[in-house]
């Protein structure tokens, strides 16, 4: 160490400063943050560091001084054996430490530039990096909704739902069911614990959403993904199912006449009139008269209230459909069932019918 008469200058990284008339700073450095001790002996400063002791003459010039040790410097955040002060990406996470700067984006009292995760969002920086994939001026590392689809990284999380290789925080649609996050949203429709944008079912009618979509073939403001009833016929998509009844290429769901007799299922209902475990709109004969639903049609011939397909005596001539059946014995192009005097006789079944009894 050289004396000079107002300041002391100490070799290599080692310096004093001057801190007001009687004061000085005695500023040591050493490697990698090592602790120093340091005491006034008899006028001599003794320090006691990892290479040894060593003394310094402390006389009439120096009245009073505080020795630090600067370790600062010697920091290695990401233990990459560069200390951060000549680090160009002091926490390693692939973003330059002059593009995260030193504010605290998400106020966890560490700087962006140490911080791993900045935005506070549980997804690391080095996952999300500095790229914008939504294009709205923030790069991911500090934005809080990476794809804009209105649904928090946080909450997406770098999970891959789908497996289609890109993370859900990054996805516009991350269970791969065909409707956007966006449109699905994080609200979870069915109570079942899954967000929609991450559930399968989101109305919980055992129907996917992938093969609902977004279609509203009723006409409610409901898409068949969240509607309960898909085509309105008072029978529930749960009940109704996926399944194809009629062949015709539609869905029970949202097939009007899923057993295709010519009447609506919001007309024939899930009620089972024959009770032959059947419900009436899957039913080919709901009144098992052993005449077809499609023949008898929802007509009420003898005007009582019951339609002919759920009707037992469709003409209320007293014989029933099923013992006068489908045939047209007087070829008067009216079935039995239907006409009052099946034999045309000139005399009404209703008369008959007694005679014979």
């Amino acid at each position: 160490m050289t004396r000079y008469e107002d300041s002391l200058l100490l070799s290599s990284r080692e310096g004093a400063q001057r801190r007001g008339h009687g004061k000085w700073q005695l500023v040591l450095s050493f490697m990698a943050g090592v602790m120093v001790t340091t005491a006034v002996v008899g006028g001599a400063i003794a320090i006691a560091g990892p290479s040894g002791d060593m003394s310094l003459s402390a006389t009439d010039v120096v009245s009073s001084m505080n020795v630090v040790a600067a370790s600062d410097d010697a920091v290695d955040s990401d233990s990459d054996g560069t200390s951060n002060y000549i680090d160009n990406d002091a926490d390693e996470d692939g973003i330059p430490d002059a593009v995260e700067g030193n504010r605290d984006s998400d106020a966890d009292a560490t700087p962006d530039y140490l911080d791993d995760d900045s935005d506070g969002d549980s997804i690391l920086d080095s996952t999300e990096t500095h790229g914008d994939s939504d294009g709205d001026g923030k790069p991911d590392y500090l934005d809080n909704d990476s794809d804009a689809d209105g649904i928090d990284d946080k909450e997406e999380t770098d999970v891959d739902t789908d497996g289609d290789g890109t993370a859900d925080y990054l996805d516009d649609d991350s269970d791969g069911d065909g409707i956007t996050d966006k449109v699905e949203t994080n609200k979870d429709t069915d109570a079942d614990g899954t967000a929609d944008f991450l559930d399968d079912d989101s109305d919980g009618d055992a129907i996917e959403d992938q093969e609902e979509g977004t279609r509203d073939p009723d006409a409610d403001g409901k898409p068949n993904y969240l509607d309960d009833d898909s085509d309105s016929d008072g029978i529930t998509d749960t009940v109704e199912t996926n399944t194809d009844t009629d062949g015709d290429s539609v869905a029970d769901y949202i097939d009007n006449d899923s057993d295709g007799d010519g009447i609506r299922d919001l007309v024939e209902g899930s009620t089972d009139t024959d009770g032959d475990a059947t419900p009436d709109y899957l039913d080919d004969d709901s009144d098992a008269d052993e005449i077809p639903d499609d023949t008898e049609g929802n007509a009420d011939s003898d005007i009582d209230g019951t339609s002919n397909y759920l009707d037992d005596d469709s003409d209320e001539d007293g014989i029933s459909d099923k013992l006068e059946g489908n045939v047209d014995t007087d070829t008067d192009g009216k079935p039995n069932y239907l006409d009052k005097d099946s034999d045309a006789d000139g005399i009404g079944d209703a008369i008959e019918l007694s005679d014979d009894r």
